[in-house]
């Protein structure tokens, strides 16, 4: 895809940030991820690659996007229902068709979880 679309070429040092409140359908109970009433890793990490694609929406244009490729995460502490959390992403490096973003997901107080998402661009009608 670089080859002939090169609108996320240039996106390294973008950044975006989103909040998040946990609800009783995030908890790993409700994903049946395990057996606890707090966030469930699925979601936090659904909601750090969520944010991925905010950080380089403005950048892509409407002949590619991107897809989840790998994801590497550590879910460091747990959080409650109620508790709000803002999942960050930063594009660390552009290798061809690869984007490696840093994620970092924080509670008011303190790191709740952080890792590596790399992402695809890929032609957005091969997907369709």
């Amino acid at each position: 895809m670089s080859a002939s679309c090169a609108c996320l070429d240039h996106v390294v040092g973008h950044a975006a940030q989103r909040e998040f409140t946990v609800s009783p359908r995030d908890t790993a109970i409700a994903l049946g991820s395990g057996s606890v009433n707090v966030l469930a890793t699925p979601m936090a990490i659904a909601w750090c690659e969520a944010v991925t694609t905010i950080a380089i929406s403005e950048a892509a244009c409407g002949d590619c996007t991107t897809v989840g490729y790998k994801i590497d995460f550590l879910h460091l502490f747990p959080t409650s229902v109620g508790e709000s959390v803002y999942a960050n992403a930063l594009v660390e490096s552009v290798s061809g068709d690869r984007i490696i973003f840093s994620i970092d997901l924080r509670n008011a107080e303190m790191q709740v979880g952080t890792g590596k998402i790399t992402r695809v661009r890929v032609a957005r009608n091969s997907w369709i």
